[in-house]
């Protein structure tokens, strides 16, 4: 799962939910034991881990465990939701969801709210000698 903006608010620990938009087809499954997003393929699982990447064609730097997944529109995000993304408010989350977003920032849009825990950071590989 790539977090351009931001990966270090995730390595941190100060960040422990992001926002997805939903695309055509995407529909969320539940059971027992899992909440799913499918389409043609399952996209995002309870239970399953995640890499974090920090850009598209990256190196993985740590691991995620998604715990949760719902389904709301952005403009719904509550404060304390906005702090689980790693902002000091709701104003600071939907400032930066502007500029991530650009000209697609509807604040209509529905989007998946992942939760997740921060599971391992990668480690630097050591010198070789």
């Amino acid at each position: 799962m790539i977090f351009a903006h931001t990966l270090d608010k995730i390595l941190r620990g100060e960040k422990w939910q992001t926002r997805r938009l939903v695309k055509p087809g995407e529909q969320l499954i539940t059971n027992a034991d899992k909440v799913a997003v499918v389409a043609k393929r399952t996209v995002y699982q309870t239970g399953k881990s995640y890499a974090v990447q920090p850009n598209r064609g990256k190196k993985a730097v740590a691991r995620i465990l998604l715990t949760g997944l719902r389904r709301e529109k952005v403009v719904e995000i509550s404060s304390r939701d906005a702090v689980a993304e790693g902002f000091i408010s709701r104003d600071e989350f939907l400032e930066t969801w502007h500029k991530i977003h650009g000209s697609n920032a509807d604040l209509q849009h529905e989007v998946w709210v992942l939760e997740f825990e921060l599971q391992t950071l990668k480690r630097a590989n050591p010198t070789k000698r």
